[in-house]
């Protein structure tokens, strides 16, 4: 479940990045399609990362129920405040780098294919070039 939400999570900011790229795609052009989730499930590694983000979850809620155990309510408040930026930055330096090198790596793959746009596949109805598995046997490549 939590990996699920990792993904889920992943997968909308990496949409939301592309959203802006189509809205500039020409009338003449090709466009694109990938689909970001399979490409987020098939990166190399992605396992032991989501397990790396979950343990620290864990650690963390650990954290807060043996310091929460005496404090009063405004209290564990603030420190679940904290102790969830400290998850969430956690979270991002993990990730960033992930979704960076996945959008590098579209971007290439569009390149090598003429592709000036490209969309996740969610956001297509009809049409567009899938460059899914194009862009999955490139980042397993490097």
């Amino acid at each position: 479940m939590k990996q699920r939400l990792v993904i889920l999570l992943c997968t909308v900011m990496v949409m939301v990045g592309f959203a802006s790229t189509a809205l500039a795609a020409g009338q003449n052009n090709l466009i694109g399609v990938v689909n970001v989730q399979y490409i987020l499930q098939n990166y190399p590694g992605i396992n032991d990362l989501v397990q790396q983000i979950s343990n620290e979850k864990a650690r963390l809620q650990e954290n807060f129920d043996k310091q929460a155990q005496n404090m009063s309510a405004d209290e564990k408040k603030s420190l679940s405040t904290q102790l969830s930026e400290q998850y969430a930055k956690f979270e991002q330096s993990k990730m960033e780098p992930v979704h960076n090198n996945i959008r590098k790596t579209i971007l290439k793959v569009a390149k090598e294919n003429n592709i000036e746009n490209v969309v996740n596949s969610s956001a297509m109805v009809v049409g567009g070039k899938d460059l899914t598995k194009d862009v999955v046997d490139a980042l397993k490549k490097k």
